[in-house]
């Protein structure tokens, strides 16, 4: 996940942030607001949109943090191997109007299981070095062979 960890933790907590003012715009609206006043707009609106808000922009960084950790983890405790890349495709996701591109690799861990992973989102400079049947590192938890991290060049 690398860099995007820090974009999707800061886009997630922009829309938390965000979704926490509406919900506490909606409790000052119900308090002081004359209801004679509110023309249309309703309090449980903004309240509603505040929780939704939150609750995907929270979501967002959980998974962002739980990403992180699971590659941390796998950097300090994973197995290194090499692997075979299958194939590198263009994701659907652009962040600052940069495609991310992924790796498709296979591996084999233990002897035997031939397994396959991906690598998370990568810029289009990382990945033009990479072409069908090309070597590349990852590692392997040994406790969840099917758990793997993308790290380049082998």
């Amino acid at each position: 996940m690398g860099r995007d960890k820090w974009f999707w933790t800061l886009f997630g907590g922009i829309l938390f942030v965000v979704g926490l003012f509406f919900f506490a715009a909606s409790f000052g609206v119900n308090l002081f607001a004359d209801p004679n006043q509110l023309e249309g707009g309703s309090p449980l609106l903004f309240a509603a949109a505040g929780i939704v808000a939150t609750g995907i922009g929270g979501s967002i960084v959980y998974f962002a943090w739980r990403a992180a950790a699971r590659d941390e983890r796998l950097m300090q405790i994973g197995v290194p191997v090499t692997a075979t890349v299958l194939d590198v495709r263009r994701s659907r996701l652009e962040i600052n109007r940069q495609s991310r591109w992924v790796v498709l690799y296979r591996y084999e861990y233990p002897k035997g299981q031939v397994r396959e992973g991906k690598s998370g989102g990568l810029i289009a400079e990382e990945v033009m070095e990479f072409k069908p049947g090309d070597a590349v590192q990852i590692k392997v938890d040994p406790h969840k062979p099917e758990e793997s991290l993308f790290l380049g060049r082998a």
